[in-house]
């Protein structure tokens, strides 16, 4: 399929055409699939746009919507963006355990994902909050164009359950500038599944495995006229890898679309979640690979400066249940207005999140509820002069939120006195714009830029730090899109990133006083290509990002690392190279049997440095590894089976201070994921994730100096384990 814009006459000869992404959980490939009703369902992972598969042409006619494009339409807006991006079918991880979208985006190039807790990711895209704690940071998540990130500056990842997404969208960096994205990290669109693109009326999967674990899922969708619903619940128990790690989740999300009249749609969202995990804790370096399966071990914390707080002997995760506990209860609408030339989007949102939240003895139990509501809207239109190409953009974002903010003195699990209270409010505006001049039916120049600004407000009621931060800053972005061929592009861009810090950042999630941080600021360049020529297909992105006031996470002594300490850094650079490529061998003899061969890998050079720092020097940033690669090789045969096998290799663990004085080692992991078809609509799949039980190290938490502290910053990576499930669509 060409990268320039399909024309309604070959929209018209083609039908609807559907691109599958494929690779699994642990290659950013793509796969060739059948994607009609009865046909084998290969995974496609979120890789570059550049790497895809041939175009297959779907019997079933699916419609979309205004509120909720095609895979397809959302390709071809992809391949306007001067930039890498990315895309993420739901099938991409219909075989796998995924319980987070960090699950889903870890294999995207550019993205590195790692797992700090059962259904909880660290997701960094391009070094973007390199060790964040629970709240993260640098990437704005929107769940069908309504951000879901929130007021406050965080995001909490454990609101999306992948098993309710229908395709996502990735913009790295300054690419997400469509949905008013600024940030290092860039924007992920989360689209929900409705009752015109679902793959099916019905659908049922229930899977279980190692660790007494145990998923459900069902959906419904429906539609009759102008009217169109879908509706699904995820259930999932699971005891974890590790000593005291059991998780307890239950998931439900559903919207209802109307089609007011031929050029107006509005759709209808809600999400409800309540997901409770118990926590492990981090261990020492020595004793993570020594046991991986244990808790962490009692600590002891404190003093942390001379005449501070005495020392303390804190009992550890499992006499103090370390926990975390979270209810999210969301509705929002989205509405879009087809004014001929000019298409015009409303949306809304309000969200209620309970928080509690069980750690040290130190920090305490923290206990939070937040209200929050927001509006956005965005007006997009052709340009009537130059080429059909171009266009332009505007929009704004408003969210504002209050939070209850309380922490309680954890008594062996149970909540004490209470130690502190204050009122948290934050509010944050986005106005952005963009218009992509076509120079020459070959040539964009794509300008464009955006204003933010955040305010956050601690109003202390007890033991509490009262403090107030205000951040603005404008944001200019220029980029270059050209198509020097039928299915070969060549991209370019400039930009500036800026990020306010979060309440978390702050506070330290509530555990610590109101300390002011200064805004992060950056300047990114950015090149690259993408296309297909043959069998070959590539994504290939290289960037550089100089900032200014990087936040920096500190392990608190004795913490684990789920209380951090937030600071601004000087100087430092993160610059690199994402590369994905997609082969597929014997292609036209094994068409004809109706097979598919695909051999893909992806490396992602991770380059992150302080710029002669006072400290540190030109040290190397910790918290992410310098290489990672990726590859796979998988078969299917059309109808009956598929079988892949994943290798993801990392030379080097990342560095776990900023005085570099310690590191994670190096591993290998290898994984092996099948399906067979039972007969039309059903399918029996399973995996073997770290077959050889390699022991490994999944989550840093950064320090200073690990020499010096010795602390317990490390998180073991789950050993081997064996999942498998039934999925059937009717």
């Amino acid at each position: 399929m060409a990268l320039r814009r399909i024309t309604g006459a070959r929209r018209r000869k083609l039908g609807y055409i559907m691109q599958i992404n494929t690779v699994k959980r642990a290659l950013m490939g793509a796969t060739m699939l059948a994607a009609t009703t009865g046909a084998f369902n290969a995974p496609l992972q979120a890789q570059g746009i550049g790497q895809r598969q041939d175009e297959i042409i779907v019997t079933a006619s699916l419609q979309g919507n205004p509120t909720a494009p095609t895979p397809e339409a959302a390709r071809k807006e992809l391949e306007r963006v001067p930039g890498a991006t990315g895309l993420v079918e739901d099938e991409g991880f219909a075989d796998i355990f995924a319980q987070s979208i960090g699950d889903v985006l870890e294999l995207t190039p550019g993205v590195f994902a790692d797992t700090s807790a059962q259904r909880e990711s660290r997701i960094s895209i391009r070094g973007s909050g390199l060790n964040s704690s629970f709240e993260r940071r640098g990437l704005t998540v929107l769940r069908d164009g309504v951000p879901i990130s929130r007021a406050s500056g965080a995001t909490e990842f454990q609101e999306v359950d992948p098993l309710t997404i229908r395709y996502m969208e990735v913009f790295k960096g300054a690419n997400g500038l469509r949905y008013g994205a600024a940030s290092l990290g860039g924007a992920v669109n989360i689209v929900s599944p409705t009752g015109r693109t679902a793959r099916a009326p019905i659908a049922l999967r229930a899977e279980g495995g190692s660790f007494s674990t145990f998923r459900g899922n069902a959906s419904l969708s429906g539609k009759s006229g102008d009217i169109d619903y879908w509706g699904g619940i995820t259930g999932l128990t699971s005891d974890g890898y590790r000593e005291h790690s059991e998780v307890r989740s239950l998931y439900g999300h559903g919207n209802l679309g109307w089609r007011v009249s031929d050029n107006i749609e509005t759709r209808f969202y809600v999400t409800a979640l309540s997901d409770n995990f118990e926590l492990a804790g981090s261990l020492r370096l020595a004793d993570a690979l020594a046991n991986p399966r244990a808790a962490g071990r009692p600590v002891t914390v404190g003093p942390f400066f001379p005449g501070g707080p005495v020392t303390v002997l804190d009992p550890g995760p499992v006499a103090d249940d370390w926990d975390r506990n979270l209810d999210v209860y969301r509705v929002s609408n989205l509405t879009v207005l087809d004014l001929g030339s000019t298409d015009l989007e409303f949306g809304a949102w309000y969200a209620r999140r309970n928080l509690d939240h069980a750690i040290t003895r130190f920090a305490g139990i923290i206990v939070q509820g937040e209200d929050e509501v927001g509006v956005s809207t965005r007006l997009s239109g052709s340009l009537p002069f130059l080429t059909d190409q171009s266009r332009w953009q505007v929009g704004a974002i408003y969210a504002f939120s209050s939070n209850d903010a309380k922490t309680f003195a954890n008594e062996s699990g149970v909540r004490g006195a209470l130690r502190t209270q204050s009122d948290q409010d934050s509010d944050t505006l986005t106005v952005y714009g963009q218009a992509d001049l076509g120079l020459t039916d070959a040539v964009t120049l794509i300008a464009g830029g955006q204003y933010a600004r955040a305010t956050r407000d601690v109003t202390a009621i007890l033991n509490a730090v009262t403090g107030r931060g205000e951040y603005d800053q404008f944001n200019p972005r220029l980029g270059l899109l050209v198509d020097a061929a039928e299915d070969i592009q060549f991209f370019g861009n400039i930009s500036r990133s800026f990020e306010a810090p979060s309440l978390a950042d702050l506070t330290s999630g509530g555990a610590f006083p109101f300390a002011p941080l200064d805004p992060q600021r950056a300047t990114v360049f950015e090149v690259g290509t993408r296309g297909q020529a043959g069998i070959v297909s590539w994504d290939i992105a290289l960037y550089r990002a100089e900032l200014e006031n990087e936040f920096l996470d500190l392990a608190v002594p004795g913490a684990r690392g789920l209380i951090t300490v937030t600071t601004n850094g000087d100087r430092t650079i993160h610059q690199g190279l994402e590369f994905g490529l997609d082969v597929r061998p014997f292609k036209a003899a094994l068409e004809k049997n109706g097979q598919a061969l695909r051999l893909s890998a992806a490396y992602t050079f991770n380059d992150f440095t302080f710029d002669d720092d006072a400290v540190y020097g030109d040290n190397q940033l910790a918290g992410v590894p310098r290489h990672v690669l990726i590859a796979e090789a998988r078969f299917d045969q059309l109808d009956k089976f598929y079988l892949s096998t994943t290798l993801r290799w990392i030379p080097d663990g990342p560095w776990a201070d900023y005085a570099n004085t310690e590191r994670a080692p190096g591993y290998e992991t290898v994984q092996i994921t099948a399906g067979v078809t039972l007969t039309e609509g059903i399918e029996l799949f399973g995996s073997v994730e770290n077959l050889f039980d390699t022991v490994f190290i999944s989550n840093v938490t950064t320090n200073a100096n690990q020499r010096l502290t010795n602390e317990a910053i490390y998180t073991p990576g789950q050993g081997r384990a064996v999942f498998g499930g039934l999925r059937a669509r009717f």
